[in-house]
This record gives structure tokens, sequence and C-alpha cells, in this order.
């Protein structure tokens, strides 16, 4: 059901929320997000930032105006609609903690991801992905590792409910 899955809009909250339904924390959550590390988003999951975001029609200022200038020549208004964009700017191929970087640089590219920054209960968790001095860092592959085990736990059938397939290509 892909209600149950956090949207590129989605506050921190809705965010916590929907995680939380399937057992996984805050720092789940900040964790598996930061999987965007490799990937692309087509433009129309996030222009809303671009223009008209405020009431006075400007773009959303958490933005850097920098990546604004990149992110409106990508997505052009009226045309740019499935233009791909990389979540992670400058790191896009590898699979790294570059992506928190972004967002504490205003380069999210979701609102969504931009929102980890932005609130006081997700800002820690992607603070302690950077090493910032003062607080206990996380290693983001060792954490995403646990955090993939933790949600590949969700929703395991086991029992009379299971089935264990001793010949996998057999779909009788």
């Amino acid at each position: 059901d892909v209600n149950n899955l956090p949207g590129p809009g989605d506050s921190v909250d809705v965010q916590k929320q929907k995680f939380a339904a399937k057992g996984l924390n805050t720092q789940d959550l900040v964790t598996l997000v930061g999987g965007h590390t490799i990937g692309t988003t087509a433009c129309q999951f996030f222009s809303n930032r671009l223009r008209n975001f405020t009431t006075n029609g400007a773009a959303d200022p958490s933005i850097d105006p920098s990546f604004l200038s990149q992110l409106l020549t990508l997505c052009p208004q009226n045309t740019g609609a499935t233009n791909r964009v990389a979540f992670d700017n400058g790191s896009q191929n590898k699979f790294d903690s570059s992506y928190y970087a972004n967002l504490r640089n205003g380069r999210g590219v979701l609102q969504s991801d931009q929102a980890l920054w932005n609130d006081a209960s997700t800002k820690t968790f992607v603070q302690r992905y950077l090493g910032l001095r003062g607080l206990l860092g996380l290693t983001f592959n060792v954490e995403f590792g646990k955090s993939m085990v933790k949600m590949s736990n969700i929703g395991v059938k086991t029992d009379v409910d299971g089935e264990i397939r001793k010949i996998c290509s057999s779909f009788n």
C-alpha cells in the first residue's frame, strides 16, 4: 500500500508516524532515507519547492540559492516535469554520507528530505552522520545495514502463514 510509504512532501511528523507504524524509529527514518544517496527523482516530485512555494510566489526559502538556480535550469517550468535530478548532488554514484552534508547546506531535493535538517527531532541524527563535534558520531554504512535488517523483518509471515520454498522458481 503506497499510502504507507513516505511521500516527497511529507512532514517529519508524518514520516515518523509511517515508520513507527512499521516498528521503525526516528534514527531508522533518517538512516533509511539516507539511501537517497544513490538515485534520481523526477522534477514533478519537488517542483512545488521551486516556484510559488510561499504565499508571495517565492521558492522554498530552505533551498540554497545557488542550488535553486541549478534546479530551475534542470526543471524548466511547463516542460521539465519528467526531467531527472540526482538526490545526492555531487556524489550520486557513491553510497556515502554526503547526502547529509547536502541537507545541512540546503541542497535536499525533496521537501521531505530537507525537513530532516530543519526539524529538531531528526537534525541530531543528520549531525551525527556528519560527525559534528560534541555529538557521538554514527557510521552511515553500518547503521544503514542495521536499519535494513530491521526493515526486512516487517510483515514476515511465519508458522502456518508463511511458506518456505525449496525451489524458488516454482510458482505453484
